[in-house]
């Protein structure tokens, strides 16, 4: 390999096909049709590694390509990567910052519910939209979309988001030295494109987002869910049903929760904050079952989505609004199972609460019912899990059971 004596631009320019030693690490190469590039080359356990520093004399001159070798030789030296110096810095996203965030401040907040809701509601409703995003390519079209399929339905979850979104984003911005208005922002921003939140949770009325089937259509919307085995949303949904869990409850459910017939669900992610253990029927066993010939090595999530992340209420909603339109998770999982129990068994009222995992307001009765009535739990949610199939004679079978 020709080196040159002297190496200035003029004899660069002046140079003929070929490979030239500039100096130790540092190559010249330059092609038949005349163009000239750099390469480092060096030895790393025995073997020639080349790294391509760019075309002369742009992006990369004489003088930049020598004080670039000289920083290389210095990192070769001293063990670490040469290819780390022209490496192109990677935008830290979303995902990254909101992860720092919590972090440094979660030690502040006092409520460990409070913080499991910080997690929650980012890897639920922000990450599937602006989670890998890096944090200076966001805009206000880009929180509006991430907003807009929740304010009419969870118009209270929805706020919660913004506030948490733009508190990120704050941070983000602050740390990275960027000055622009921060795209979550309300005032002056996305009031101009969503309602008043409180208008909204007005004309919509407390209720109306959890609106439920009447409890007799249940077996009908099950039937539907079941039309669609392969479709994770709606495994997911069957199985919330069947448990009467809440969405987030199942949403983030993890293989090592499940005991045999039994499902617990961690006080990190039960809404009153204890544990709750949830015999599991015939049919939810059934979908454990498919889940588990579906799962992917390595994956905790009994439901993911096909990116092995939880799965979003969005991808919940549809499925669901395709068997019945109008109609909430919660609703379907929760309050249509309460009517049930209700109208067609003879359940106790604390059988029922214990199933739904309420809290107990008298303390004192709390305090001697620590068994939460498992064992009736059995009965109650095979009940359940019949009635959901269409028997016919399961309001019977429940009533005797209860006298």
């Amino acid at each position: 390999m020709p080196t040159f004596k002297s190496v200035t631009d003029k004899t660069i320019a002046s140079a003929k096909p070929g490979v030239y030693t500039v100096e130790p690490n540092l190559i010249l190469r330059v092609s038949n049709s005349g163009s000239k590039a750099w390469v480092f080359r060096y030895s790393k356990a025995g073997k020639i590694k080349q790294i391509g520093l760019g075309s002369y004399p742009a992006p990369r001159s004489l003088k930049a390509a020598r004080d670039l070798a000289d920083e290389m030789r210095t990192d070769v030296e001293h063990g670490r990567d040469p290819v780390e110096r022209i490496r192109p810095p990677v935008a830290k996203t979303f995902r990254h910052f909101a992860l720092a965030y919590i972090g440094e401040f979660e030690s502040g907040w006092k409520n460990p519910k409070h913080r499991q809701q910080w997690r929650n509601t980012l890897e639920t409703y922000a990450y599937p939209f602006i989670g890998e995003m890096p944090v200076s390519d966001i805009t206000a079209d880009d929180i509006h979309k991430l907003l807009l399929p929740l304010w009419a339905v969870k118009t209270e979850t929805a706020t919660r988001v913004r506030m948490r979104v733009e508190a990120v984003l704050d941070y983000a911005f602050t740390k990275e030295g960027i000055d622009r208005r921060n795209p979550a922002r309300w005032k002056g921003n996305l009031k101009t494109l969503l309602p008043n939140p409180r208008k909204v949770a007005k004309a919509n009325g407390k209720l109306k987002s959890h609106a439920a089937p009447p409890w007799k259509d249940v077996p009908a919307i099950m039937a539907s869910l079941r039309a669609k085995p392969d479709v994770t949303s709606a495994l997911l949904l069957r199985f919330s049903i069947l448990t009467a869990a809440r969405s987030m409850e199942v949403r983030g459910a993890t293989w090592d929760e499940v005991e045999g017939d039994v499902w617990t669900v961690p006080e990190e992610r039960s809404k009153n904050g204890e544990a709750h253990r949830v015999p599991l029927n015939s049919e939810a066993l059934e979908i454990l079952a498919v889940q588990a010939d579906r799962k992917a090595e390595g994956l905790n999530l009994i439901f993911p989505n096909p990116s092995g992340s939880i799965l979003s209420d969005i991808a919940i909603n549809k499925v669901l609004h395709a068997a019945c339109p109008n109609i909430t998770a919660h609703g379907t999982a929760r309050s249509s199972f309460r009517d049930w129990i209700a109208d067609a068994t003879s359940f106790p009222d604390k059988i029922a609460e214990a199933a739904l995992n309420h809290s107990n307001p008298n303390e004192t009765e709390a305090a001697y019912l620590r068994s939460k009535f498992f064992d009736r739990r059995i009965e109650l949610m095979k009940a359940w899990g019949d009635f959901c199939r269409g028997k016919d004679n399961v309001i019977e079978l429940a009533a005797s059971k209860s006298a």
